[in-house]
């Protein structure tokens, strides 16, 4: 029955080579890969279920924690660019022109950054005008951030923070509809014309636009391997974490490079490939499951929920170009954002 299974024909006739006809071994094509994977579960359940069990509170210390978090990893990022690198640099490698802070990847690192402004303008704006200013600096220094990682699909998610804020002032009830219209196209048209101006200024910002200049890359060919890489373990997956053991046997010649490609670049297509129809039915089910107690809550124009939801949105979205939630950091936000949003729902379920 395990020789029958979808793409262990290759292991079988391996086996067979080794003197070891008629083995049969665990679904997975790598149990220690999928070990490791199951036990990278751990620290995102366990913060699922401590912000569900959490207090208002403490849950209201969630979305500030973030927003202080992603200063943090600006400020170590901006010592990396200053020294090229050189300094405060966790992870070898890199671009020395690319903002890091705590990550290995500038994908994730912007990705972050955009988690972090969510939160940001997420935080109750404070009456006093000097805390208001605070609050303004913050989300722009984060957006800065947000360049400086010369990542192309975080900089493109800014429009995620950039309408939630419009969401949050458009609701702001002491504004009647003509003035928050007002409001909401000069803010607009001066926030365009500072990042402009200081782009145009700024080294390191224009070469983060000069990236979009050219948009081919070699993801592309790495997802049509990895559809026909699908196809060889369809319905029952090669096993979680096995990725990078399997995707070779299914590269194209004509795609091969000097380097290994580690990821497909497209977390649905890598969980399709490792998990076959269980984790793509998981991955839909996990999907519903926000997107039903989201829906109703922002029809109601519940504040609390928009940041989380807005978060969970920009993951999803970068999921499909990059692989964001194979980083601990991002998964375990997106197990919080699910818990804060379920908390919420639960809230207003029992009034």
């Amino acid at each position: 029955m395990w020789q029958a299974l979808p793409g262990r024909d290759l292991v079988a006739e391996s086996l067979a080579l080794a003197g070891r006809p008629g083995l049969w071994m665990p679904l997975s094509l790598d149990p220690g890969r999928t070990l490791v994977a199951l036990v990278g579960l751990t620290a995102p359940t366990i913060l699922l279920l401590l912000t569900m069990d959490s207090g208002k509170s403490e849950r209201a210390l969630i979305l500030p924690g973030l927003a202080a978090l992603g200063l943090a990893s600006l400020v170590l990022g901006a010592g990396q660019l200053i020294s090229a690198r050189q300094a405060l640099n966790w992870f070898p490698g890199g671009n020395p022109h690319q903002l890091y802070g705590s990550f290995a990847n500038h994908n994730s690192s912007g990705l972050f950054l955009v988690i972090a402004l969510c939160a940001a303008i997420a935080i109750p704006t404070p009456a006093r005008p000097a805390r208001q200013v605070i609050k303004l600096a913050t989300c722009l220094l984060l957006a800065m951030g947000v360049l400086l990682t010369q990542s192309r699909s975080s900089i493109m998610l800014l429009i995620l923070p950039a309408i939630q804020w419009l969401l949050a002032l458009a609701r702001h009830q002491s504004f009647n509809r003509t003035r928050r219209t007002a409001i909401l196209a000069a803010a607009m048209t001066i926030a365009l014309a500072g990042f402009a101006v200081v782009a145009m200024n700024n080294a390191r910002l224009s070469q983060a636009f000069d990236r979009f200049d050219s948009l081919h890359d070699a993801r592309g060919l790495i997802w049509q391997d990895s559809l026909i890489a699908i196809g060889r373990y369809w319905p029952i997956g090669s096993g979680m974490g096995t990725f990078d053991e399997v995707f070779q046997i299914d590269e194209s010649i004509e795609n091969v490079n000097r380097h290994r490609a580690g990821r497909a670049h497209n977390d649905l297509l890598e969980l399709v490939l490792e998990s076959g129809l269980a984790g793509a039915i998981l991955c839909l089910g996990w999907i519903a499951y926000a997107g039903r107690l989201t829906i109703p809550l922002l029809r109601d124009n519940e504040d609390r929920v928009t940041a989380p939801a807005v978060i969970l949105i920009a993951i999803l979205l970068q999921s499909f170009i990059d692989y964001p939630l194979r980083n601990q950091a991002i998964l375990c936000i997106a197990a919080s954002m699910i818990a804060l949003i379920a908390s919420e729902s639960k809230r207003i379920r029992m009034k």
